[in-house]
């Protein structure tokens, strides 16, 4: 699917906060890039809109095998860029509560103009704060999807213990976090590991995407039982990307 996003014509391109967002466009698809025109950091499939075309994304959806079938009440996510995931829980999930948080309002308003998301302020609110602001208000998120990645480099802030301690207070019991993470270095990763085992009291299912850097962690407040975490395994398994 990668290998379509080529020969872009493009719509826009200006600096935002600290590099160069650039949207292109060809017969397919529609693209949201950050400084670099080869790191794509969104996709919009113009035939069907709702559909995820990045692979990291589909590896993110997997928390939905946790459920039992029974969809989140809500979904707070961290990281809008051009909206790919809002776009599939707005069409899988239509009554599902969905705060967006990013710290950029220029990007908001991209994901608006280009990307087809309109906030109604009823299902789905664009919220405009940092991330760790934001993580600090009481909350009791049912899914918290972590999605800040720009030029495949992390924020500081996911390297430190306070900031995975405030999302683990602001899960319900049986609340999921999901986080789209490239680890700077193994040393960086086991570091993330190791908080998250000490805060969670377990580790988190960690899936490493094909011939990409993501490692997308699947990390539930309640621990997953051997029998879920081999359906998961299949479920990798088959998935196409």
């Amino acid at each position: 699917m990668i290998e379509q996003l080529q020969n872009g014509r493009v719509l826009f391109s200006e600096a935002v906060g600290q590099g160069v967002i650039t949207v292109l466009e060809n017969k397919l698809f529609r693209w949201l890039c950050f400084n670099d025109e080869q790191a794509i950091q969104s996709c919009l499939n113009l035939e069907s809109p709702e559909k995820l075309v990045l692979p990291y994304q589909q590896y993110m959806m997997m928390w939905r095998l946790l459920t039992k079938g029974k969809a989140p009440l809500s979904a707070s996510i961290i990281g809008i860029g051009g909206g790919d995931i809002i776009r599939f829980l707005r069409s899988s999930f239509p009554t599902m509560k969905i705060t967006a948080v990013d710290n950029e309002p220029r990007i908001a308003q991209i994901a608006s103009e280009y990307f087809l998301i309109k906030p109604d302020q009823v299902y789905l609110t664009l919220q405009i704060e940092d991330a760790q602001a934001f993580i600090k208000k009481p909350h009791t998120h049912d899914l918290l999807l972590i999605d800040i990645v720009a030029n495949n480099v992390l924020p500081d802030f996911l390297a430190k213990l306070t900031f995975w301690q405030e999302c683990h207070a602001s899960l319900n019991e049986a609340g999921i976090m999901v986080v789209n993470f490239i680890p700077e270095s193994k040393s960086h990763f086991l570091l993330v590991l190791d908080m998250l085992r000490d805060i969670f009291g377990h580790l988190p299912f960690c899936f490493e995407v094909p011939e990409h850097k993501n490692v997308v962690l699947l990390m539930p407040c309640e621990e997953i039982p051997e029998i879920l975490r081999q359906k998961i395994t299949s479920e990798i398994k088959n998935l196409k990307v």
